[in-house]
């Protein structure tokens, strides 16, 4: 299953579950890593869990991959590594603001950064 399979596939399994904030983000061209990340808001654990299973199950089931998870019991940031796809649970909206994952990889960012103007009283270099 290719990465955009599998994005979809975790997206729609997360709004499945009724988790609505739910975000594909193409990363092909950004990193050699992976090709897709998912991100997830959820309100508590107990619904992380259960989301987590299920994609989880999903997944496995489907495509054949295996799930790789990095998370402690009380963690409000689980990270799920699917291969190609990558999904990140947030518990809590103020968890996913605090780290703009959505940001981070956006394209719009980095070309920002790039083209950014030199701030007040900057020196540019003319050698």
């Amino acid at each position: 299953m290719n990465g955009k399979r599998l994005a979809n596939r975790i997206v729609n399994e997360c709004e499945k579950m009724g988790v609505e904030a739910v975000r594909s983000i193409d990363v092909r061209k950004r990193t050699p890593f992976f090709d897709f990340l998912v991100i997830a808001t959820v309100d508590n654990t107990v619904l992380a869990d259960a989301l987590l299973r299920k994609v989880a199950k999903a997944v496995e089931l489907d495509a054949g991959v295996v799930t790789f998870i990095e998370s402690s019991p009380e963690s409000d940031w689980v990270v799920c590594d699917y291969g190609d796809t990558v999904l990140h649970v947030f518990v809590g909206a103020d968890v996913r603001e605090h780290y703009n994952l959505e940001g981070l990889w956006s394209p719009s960012f980095r070309e920002r950064r790039r083209v950014a103007p030199p701030a007040p009283g900057d020196r540019l270099d003319t050698e």
